[in-house]
């Protein structure tokens, strides 16, 4: 019996202790933590119903025709993307891979072929169904090139580069797209300027509204 009313007490106390939380909560809600500068400058906005954060990652996938100026030819040009955000800048980390030939095709022949691991820094300004995008920065480059001495011979090269793009993205949804990135490699061992195709996929959307 003493058990029961014991029992029957502290349920009595949590219950009125919860009812008071409860009431301060509706006179005197806690106030919510203002938002930082950045947080105002990129909101989460709504499209349809739909809710997607401002200034987000993204990834892009693309590949096109190339011009090497250093061995005077056509080549098919591919690259991939990391662009992240922080604060109002954006940093890249990408991979590019040119070449005369469909990549990976015919591998054992004596063939020149560029490949390139590259980091840029740039900016980005984005509209609902438009992005536009600059970025530039160093590379490490790596690959095959024409031998002087042996033209049947292909001759190894490495060093580091600079890459300047610009990306001009049409977004059918807010967080998916395709568009054009133009785009030049420069170095001692190897140049080219081209123009790719790409798509674009963002981490933008944060769920339905």
């Amino acid at each position: 019996m003493k058990n029961k009313i014991a029992h029957s007490i502290i349920v009595g106390v949590l219950m009125l202790i919860s009812i008071q939380l409860s009431a301060q909560e509706v006179v005197n809600p806690r106030a919510t933590a203002p938002k930082s500068k950045w947080e105002r400058r990129f909101p989460t906005i709504k499209v349809g119903d739909k809710m997607y954060k401002t200034g987000s990652n993204y990834f892009t996938v693309s590949m096109g025709p190339a011009y090497s100026t250093t061995l005077k030819r056509q080549e098919l040009s591919m690259a991939l993307g990391y662009h992240m955000r922080y604060k109002p800048i954006y940093f890249k980390i990408g991979y590019h891979y040119s070449d005369d030939k469909f990549f990976m095709k015919d591998r054992l022949r004596n063939a020149t072929y560029h490949n390139e691991v590259i980091t840029a820094v740039g900016f980005r300004q984005e509209l609902i169904h438009f992005s536009f995008a600059f970025f530039i920065g160093p590379s490490f480059v790596y690959g095959y090139t024409d031998n002087p001495e042996n033209d049947k011979l292909a001759m190894w090269y490495n060093g580091v580069g600079v890459v300047p793009e610009i990306q001009l993205t049409y977004k059918f949804f807010y967080d998916l797209g395709i568009g054009t990135s133009l785009y030049g490699t420069f170095n001692k061992h190897y140049q080219a300027v081209g123009v790719r195709l790409h798509f674009y996929f963002s981490g933008a959307y944060r769920g339905k509204y």
